[in-house]
């Protein structure tokens, strides 16, 4: 049985974003009008899909981009080629699967109509296609081109060069050289004085820390002078009291030997004192 192939038609712009998040999402509109089941949109047609008509503005008109030659010359024109399968149903049949507003699905088929469009040539799937799963074409002086290439990768030069002539890649390139002007324009041009330094301003910065540094290195040194000193008038203070001690003993022995040498048992009382040591935390 001979496979039917179906379309679903974009502009490049749209397909950029197609390749950012990986896959082809339904109908955002239908999600906006509140349509239960949303469709992602197909058509047998290999030519042009007239629904597919894109209202755009160019800074002075809105209007509307009705063929593939259009698209071309404003948005870049693309199509998503797949084969047909019992995953898309019809436009009649959409109408029940979806739940749609009776009038809402007339008014569809209406401006579809109106455009030049068959509605039976329509086919909508409800879940989004895989980017990889789908042929990708590009419209290019009345023609479609694959944008894939035999071994798999992708024609960036046949993108490019389609992009690039868009009326939007233009406007939008003029856009940021305009604004990149006017940034230049509003930098501040910097004005050396005679007397100024030649040295750059980091270096400047540099020997302000190196200063900065010897003075902390300065203060670290004579907080160490100041802890040496208590250090060692704690070690004086020491001495003296053990010097105190060693009077108090000797005369205690002196008192000892004035007493009757008959007393035989002589008590003592030992003498503990107990240290303390304090940490202080940093």
């Amino acid at each position: 049985m001979e496979k039917t192939l179906i379309y679903h038609y974009t502009s490049l712009s749209h397909l950029i974003e197609i390749f950012r998040v990986g896959k082809v999402l339904t109908s955002q509109t239908e999600k906006m009008l509140k349509v239960k089941k949303p469709g992602l949109w197909f058509s047998t047609n290999s030519k042009w899909e007239h629904s597919a008509f894109k209202r755009f503005n160019d800074g002075k008109k809105e209007f509307d981009l009705n063929t593939p030659e259009e698209f071309e010359k404003y948005i870049g024109c693309a199509r998503l080629v797949t084969n047909l399968n019992s995953l898309f149903v019809t436009f009649a049949k959409y109408k029940h699967k979806s739940k749609v507003n009776p009038l809402l699905w007339d008014k569809m088929a209406e401006i579809g109509k109106s455009k030049g469009a068959d509605p039976t040539e329509w086919y909508a799937t409800f879940s989004p296609i895989s980017i990889n799963n789908l042929d990708i074409e590009v419209y290019e002086n009345g023609e479609w081109y694959n944008l894939k290439k035999e071994g798999g990768e992708f024609d960036s030069d046949l993108f490019n060069r389609n992009l690039e002539k868009t009326f939007v890649f233009k406007q939008g390139k003029e856009m940021e050289e305009k604004m990149l002007k006017e940034q230049q324009a509003n930098q501040p041009i910097a004005v050396k004085k005679d007397n100024e330094s030649n040295a750059p301003i980091e270096e400047k910065v540099v020997e302000k820390e190196v200063a900065e540094e010897k003075v902390v290195v300065k203060e670290v040194a004579e907080e160490k002078v100041v802890k040496k000193e208590v250090v060692e008038e704690k070690v004086v203070e020491k001495e003296f009291a053990e010097e105190k001690v060693v009077e108090k003993e000797f005369a205690e022995e002196k008192v000892v030997e004035e007493k009757v040498v008959e007393e035989k048992k002589t008590k003592s009382k030992g003498l503990f004192s107990k240290v303390k040591s304090f940490f202080s935390k940093k």
